[in-house]
């Protein structure tokens, strides 16, 4: 799906409206975009002549198909609307003093299927400004390694970009839920860009909230992963998070950081009721924030949000 749409709407329409997540999709592979080098924001550098532009067309604010990307990655819709498409959910805790998510990636590249990893390097915390970096290495990635979502808020779509003009492929991601909305779009779409080379991609999930553009997202645990990484909603203080395998990739990279006991799989069949309590109330809070406080038109009846509340509760 494309649409005949370039920079000058993008500009109009997502960043001029306050709509713009700062993840560097409409960038990463566009000359007619750039990012601020302080605050990630997007910007167009000069005057295009597309009609039918890259970087409108990947841009998760511009339009977002998530029924027709689901059929084109996954091979189907999703049947658990909170939670997306998913192969299997485990609840899993590390077997050696590094992090869950480390360990992913360790295992990432020991099995081979990556080769180069996109992470981010934290530039402030508030408001949280992340760029991104191109390692070689589990060893090189430690360093990387995120902690929460908002130390990945920045352009670090950009990173695919890059490595791919410097010729790298197999390569891996982590990034937050509005990142692989954009990546989703690129990989999904007609467009030559070079970022097929992305091997994996490792969704933290996020809460939502480092930018204004985050009141608007309906994407708690990375739908368009490959291995979706939430802390939340495990035991507190247990040190074990859930992982929600989403592809044949995915679920490698889990059986291999197992095999390595890297990870331990500490309960097959996890609750998932705190973290979907969770999910529904962000969702909810977002969708009325989309959809805006006088919107509801049905024949003749005119409502506005606080008239409608009560049919979405």
């Amino acid at each position: 799906m494309k649409i005949e749409k370039s920079s000058q709407e993008l500009e109009n329409e997502v960043i001029y409206a306050g709509l713009c997540i700062h993840c560097g999709s409409c960038n990463a592979f566009c000359p007619h975009m750039d990012f601020n080098k302080e605050t990630g924001l997007a910007y167009v550098v000069d005057e295009c002549a597309e009609t039918v532009g890259l970087c409108y067309n990947a841009c998760p604010r511009s339009f977002l198909p998530v029924s027709e990307i689901e059929q084109k990655m996954f091979g189907q819709n999703r049947v658990d609307l909170a939670v997306g498409v998913y192969k299997d959910i485990i609840q899993v805790k590390s077997k050696n003093k590094d992090e869950i998510l480390y360990n992913l990636v360790s295992a990432a590249f020991d099995s081979g299927i990556v080769k180069h990893f996109v992470l981010s390097k934290p530039k402030s915390k508030k408001p949280p400004v992340a760029f991104p970096v191109v390692v070689d290495s589990a060893k090189d990635a430690k360093q990387y390694i995120p902690n929460n979502p908002n130390q990945n808020a920045g352009p670090l779509i950009t990173g695919i970009g890059r490595a791919y003009l410097d010729r790298k492929r197999d390569i891996g991601i982590i990034a937050n839920p509005c990142h692989l909305q954009g990546l989703a779009k690129i990989l999904t779409s007609d467009f030559n860009t070079g970022a097929e080379r992305t091997s994996l991609k490792i969704g933290f999930a996020c809460s939502s909230g480092g930018m204004a553009g985050c009141k608007y997202c309906t994407d708690y645990t990375a739908e368009f992963s490959d291995i979706s990484y939430s802390p939340w909603g495990a035991p507190k203080g247990s040190g074990e998070s859930f992982l929600i395998v989403r592809t044949d990739v995915g679920q490698k990279v889990v059986d291999h950081a197992i095999k390595k006991k890297l990870i331990e799989v500490t309960n097959k069949e996890p609750d998932l009721s705190e973290m979907k309590k969770f999910i529904n109330k962000k969702r909810k809070k977002n969708f009325l924030n989309l959809l805006g406080r006088d919107l509801i038109t049905a024949k003749y009846l005119h409502l506005n949000i606080d008239e409608f509340k009560d049919l979405l509760e």
